[in-house]
């Protein structure tokens, strides 16, 4: 089935933002005397915040800090972040260049909320790239679940079936794939080689691979 449409994720497809995220989740709690290793911090790649926030607070004792407040810290670090430190991915403005003058419609779903695409997007004059941005955020359930997917197509008008999601996380993939949507998956270098990620029907390590071939490729699944 063609491809009528393209649906970016934002963190760690588009923006370098990934270590940033674990950084700041890492001083925050470290703040509150809980170490978080590098192989605890995979636990909660491509969670929201209020679901990172729910997943440490039932492992750890965070009785004296209210769920809400440790949010509220842990986006004000990241919106200042976005606006001052995050860097492109190597080939994003090309690739989102590269579908649009195919004519198709490229949108962004993230985790993300408003506030952070708006920051990170902006530094980077990219947010007038996009034909539509959803944020998870905003009411929705988070990766892996499909809404965020689901929704975005449906503000499109366009079948989910005709969609392409590009993802870099394996929650990420999984959502696209249960909105039944063509999904290429960018991993990690650290993750690129798990198993996990052969659910993405493409997998590459850079947007540069994102071509005439690749696009055919894709095309004819």
């Amino acid at each position: 089935m063609s491809i009528s449409a393209i649906i970016f994720d934002m963190d760690g497809v588009l923006i370098d933002s990934e270590h940033h995220w674990q950084q700041t989740e890492r001083s925050l709690f470290g703040e509150l005397g809980i170490e978080l290793t590098d192989e605890l911090l995979v636990q909660t790649r491509g969670l929201r915040t209020e679901e990172m926030v729910a997943h440490w607070n039932s492992r750890f004792d965070l009785a004296h800090v209210s769920p809400e407040e440790l949010k509220r810290r842990y986006d004000e670090r990241m919106v200042e972040t976005m606006r001052t430190e995050v860097l492109l991915m190597d080939g994003a403005e090309d690739a989102i260049l590269f579908f649009r003058q195919k004519g198709l419609p490229v949108a962004l779903a993230t985790c993300s909320t408003r506030t952070h695409i708006e920051a990170a997007l902006e530094r980077h004059g990219l947010l007038n790239h996009f034909d539509l941005m959803v944020s998870a955020a905003e009411g929705m359930q988070g990766k892996p679940h499909p809404e965020v997917y689901l929704i975005t197509a449906s503000r499109l008008g366009i079948d989910p079936s005709r969609c392409l999601a590009i993802e870099d996380s394996f929650f990420g993939v999984i959502a696209a794939k249960a909105a039944r949507m063509k999904v290429v998956a960018m991993p990690d270098p650290s993750e690129f080689d798990q198993p996990r990620f052969g659910a993405a029907d493409l997998k590459i390590r850079s947007l540069r691979e994102i071509n005439e071939e690749s696009y055919r490729f894709l095309q004819r699944l």
